[in-house]
């Protein structure tokens, strides 16, 4: 837009149909064509998705942060592969997906990065626009009316409420070229309408007027509905984990413990975000990472890294700090962009036996007590192998069940093992 020198993300899909429809109109004779060359390296994945409808467990989705929709339909097969949905998603950064339990063919992605929009020392991602929804079963999407002031969606997640399906959307704010502001605000968004309508839930954060900004948003085996939070625009409000079993407003618990230990902490005293994992075969074992930072004094940037290894039996009631992975090859923290790179998986069948990622991919058979790293990205530099997986971690999804088959979003695409366990 020449009059604010901005580009208006609302009008984005709009200027996508109408530039289809004047290529419908325009005709050519001479066609191009074109010869595809496939490539064994991708780009940043966070959203990654096994289909429901798929009774072999084989098919896969997965979205790149800077654009793009694909699935694949046997994942198993290393030359499987990739199917690009449509030539709109390449425009749209891509952050989560998700399925109805209730309707298994009703699909949603939220858009927008906004680990990347409140700036630590690079802007390096896009902008959000909403939320998409999909009814039968990926093959046709629509943006959801209702979100278009949603700047940035990092999870969304879909409960069986007594029959009925109530969708959780985190939205928060965020910079990328500009400041981009959530409106109605930031918050976790509650629907039960199929998302024409909803209802921000989150308490404010202590001593302020708006609500706590969540970083991810999971459901227990039980159905308990946990958040993490990550600091606002305004610094505040990160490292808090909060629950709750009914979702509603007034109905969440707070826990502000970590976040006075970082704010009391010499030196890494900045609360960051927080990321769950639950445990699918046991509703009171809940994981919890929590990212804590610093300013560089060299060029006043903030640097989060991962001190804080939480375990609860009592579905998150009360925590217990567990070890730190030691293999780290001389590094502060196993997660040394915990703004960035962060995430955990629990086994299906398995409460003690865990996945974290930052660099690299840990694991853990003790509940947290010990760690092993399991890969290298530093092998990319020597032709690969067994243990290669490109760095930087951010979505670990087992196959639903499987305690051997897992799944990695990482900086380089999508990673496959059969060999978990």
């Amino acid at each position: 837009d020449p009059a604010t020198g901005t580009i208006p993300r609302e009008r984005l899909y709009q200027a996508y149909l109408d530039t289809r429809q004047i290529m419908r109109q325009k005709s050519t004779a001479d066609p191009i064509s074109w010869t595809s060359f496939s490539s064994n390296m991708g780009g940043r994945t966070r959203a990654i998705m096994y289909d429901p409808n798929d009774p072999l467990q084989h098919k896969v989705w997965a979205a790149g942060v800077t654009g793009g929709l694909w699935y694949n339909t046997n994942i198993t097969d290393a030359n499987q592969p990739w199917v690009p949905v449509g030539d709109f998603w390449p425009t749209l950064a891509i952050r989560c997906i998700t399925y109805d339990p209730n309707n298994p063919s009703v699909f949603y992605i939220g858009t927008g990065e906004g680990e990347t929009a409140i700036i630590t020392y690079r802007e390096s991602s896009g902008l959000g626009d909403g939320i998409w929804k999909s009814t039968d079963g990926g093959v046709t999407w629509n943006q959801l009316g209702s979100t278009t002031g949603f700047a940035y969606v990092p999870k969304i997640v879909v409960r069986n409420e007594g029959g009925n399906s109530v969708i959780y959307a985190a939205v928060f704010s965020g910079l990328y070229h500009g400041i981009h502001n959530s409106l109605p605000s930031d918050g976790l968004f509650r629907s039960t309408d199929g998302g024409t309508t909803w209802t921000q839930v989150l308490p404010d954060i202590g001593g302020f007027t708006v609500p706590y900004s969540p970083s991810d948003v999971v459901l227990g085996a039980g159905g308990r509905i946990f958040v993490g939070t990550m600091p606002n625009l305004d610094g505040n409000g990160g490292a808090v984990l909060l629950y709750s079993d009914s979702g509603l407003s007034g109905s969440w618990n707070v826990n502000t413990t970590y976040q006075t230990q970082i704010l009391a902490d010499p030196q890494y005293n900045i609360p960051g975000r927080v990321v769950f994992g639950c445990a699918p075969s046991d509703p009171n074992v809940v994981y919890a990472l929590i990212g804590s930072g610093l300013i560089n004094p060299v060029n006043n940037f903030k640097y989060y890294y991962c001190f804080n290894i939480l375990r609860s039996a009592d579905k998150g009631a009360s925590w217990t700090e567990k070890n730190l992975p030691t293999d780290i090859q001389g590094q502060l923290s196993f997660a040394t962009l915990a703004w960035h790179a962060l995430d955990i998986a629990v086994d299906p069948n398995n409460a003690n036996t865990v996945f974290i990622g930052g660099l690299d991919v840990q694991k853990t058979t003790t509940g947290g007590d010990y760690w092993s790293r399991v890969s290298d990205w530093s092998l990319m530099y020597y032709g690969g192998g067994p243990q290669y997986v490109h760095a930087d971690q951010h979505i670990m999804v087992f196959k639903p069940g499987s305690s051997s088959e897992l799944l990695l979003g990482c900086d380089g695409g999508v990673f496959y093992t059969g060999s978990a366990t």
